[in-house]
């Protein structure tokens, strides 16, 4: 159809310069902003950007959130430094494995700022139905040092505690995963309850390896089997693990070598009780000569094993004192009736010059004294530089409290721990040991007493 209006008529559509104005400042009014104003720590404009990685590494000045107007309401923890807010994050983490799922779940922010905090993953729980969780863990943890657990149970959703069975098929496909990051383990937590044949070997194969198991990241072992019958002897992780500091050891043996645990700061060792007498002293009197750095040292000789090949009669053994010069902290544990005979020769063969803290414990909660308790004291004289002496249970004699403050210049605290009976603490002033009144004093309250705590606590 033709245009109706000639050429000569038509007319070009044009706004006016004071239209244009009008639109322009109408446009430019906060009404029609397409700005946002952000209540995350992260800023505006990091909210719809991609995260950057180096936010959390890279060093740089702490840095406040940005106020909201006064008609925001947000809670104050959003005002945290991000620095802050990640290490409460890591401090969480190591009492709830699942504490960093839990927090990267609240909201984006935290969860931007969880997925960029490595060492809030680092720990990796070995368990059947999370297999793809610790998986993840590990890719999240990025180069970050890993904490490694094997246990005999683990934590659902809602803080439940449900018990694995661990036999040697899944033993040996967990720890195939986790050998492969050997070379990243900060610490490694192996605990075993019932028993199984074959775990040992299912779970240390790998690191037992000559060629690339050594533990170059490695500071805490822990390594608890109580129910093993293996006697094998296992020599681990090609014998060098220069950072290694705490052990505890309970139902293994191991080849104890000096690149491996001589910078040793504290040990908790059980003895496998595949050897006896003479021959387990030696074998512990060794463990402590390339030991010699400890600061604290917990030893316990569990009740006799029945297998015949450790009934055999054994040679004797020439058994030379070892000295620990740095050992501050003693822990003497019975799990028996009576104290053991390796562990009273064993004590009287080590020089602890510096020893400050004496821990006396009985696993079985005795109520009457061990019979050769006497006996004990009398081949294990006490340091001069005991400090604190705990007794508990079955180590107690109402007879030897008396002696032990004579005899000990710089005893300050002695407590004593029953079944059934409040704790006592008696602080020992030191002043009060001046004069006659310390000559001839007995047990019953003559000597001075500084002050007496009593606790009440519940049965046991």
């Amino acid at each position: 159809m033709p245009f109706t209006l000639k050429k000569s008529c038509r007319r070009v559509l044009t706004f006016g310069r004071t239209l244009a104005d009008t639109l322009k400042s109408k446009l430019s009014s906060p009404t029609f902003s397409t700005k946002q104003t952000s209540c995350s720590p992260f800023g505006p404009h990091q909210m719809h950007s991609p995260p950057n990685p180096l936010d959390i590494s890279r060093p740089r000045h702490l840095k406040r959130a940005p106020i909201p107007p006064f008609h925001v309401q947000i809670h104050f923890i959003h005002r945290l430094p991000l620095e802050i807010l990640a290490h409460i994050f890591v401090l969480g983490s190591l009492d709830d494995p699942m504490f960093p799922v839990f927090v990267s779940h609240v909201c984006r922010t935290w969860r931007q700022l969880a997925l960029q905090t490595p060492r809030l993953w680092r720990q990796v729980t070995l368990t059947i139905p999370d297999h793809h969780m610790w998986r993840e863990r590990i890719h999240r943890a990025k180069a970050c040092s890993l904490d490694v657990r094997l246990i005999p149970r683990r934590q659902c959703r809602g803080g439940l505690i449900k018990s694995q069975l661990l036999d040697v098929y899944t033993v040996q496909w967990y720890m195939h995963v986790a050998q492969s990051y050997i070379n990243r383990w900060r610490s490694l937590e192996i605990s075993f309850v019932e028993y199984s044949p074959y775990l040992w070997n299912a779970a240390l194969s790998g690191c037992c390896s000559h060629n690339g198991s050594r533990a170059l990241l490695l500071e805490e072992l822990t390594l608890v089997y109580r129910a093993n019958d293996d006697t094998k002897e296992f020599c681990l992780f090609s014998g060098y693990a220069p950072k290694l500091r705490r052990l505890t050891v309970d139902g293994i043996r191991l080849t104890w070598l000096p690149s491996l645990f001589g910078n040793l700061t504290f040990l908790d060792y059980t003895h496998h009780g595949f050897t006896r007498g003479q021959e387990a002293v030696s074998d512990v009197l060794t463990m402590l000569t390339f030991s010699a750095r400890l600061n604290e040292l917990r030893i316990l000789f569990p009740q006799k094993r029945s297998l015949p090949d450790v009934c055999e009669a054994q040679p004797q053994h020439t058994l030379a004192p070892t000295s620990l010069p740095h050992l501050t902290h003693l822990q003497l544990k019975v799990d028996g009736s009576d104290i053991p005979f390796e562990l009273a020769q064993l004590v009287n063969l080590m020089h602890t010059p510096l020893l400050t803290s004496l821990q006396l414990v009985d696993v079985c909660l005795g109520f009457h004294a061990f019979p050769n308790l006497k006996s004990f004291f009398y081949v294990y004289a006490l340091p001069p530089s005991l400090s604190m002496v705990e007794i508990n249970d079955g180590w107690y004699d109402p007879r030897m409290v008396s002696p032990m403050v004579h005899a000990l210049p710089l005893m300050r605290q002695i407590i004593i721990r029953r079944p059934f009976m409040p704790n006592q603490i008696l602080n020992i002033n030191p002043r009060s040991r001046k004069g006659s009144i310390w000559r001839g004093a007995s047990f019953h309250g003559h000597f001075h007493i500084h002050s007496l705590d009593v606790r009440y606590l519940h049965k046991r």
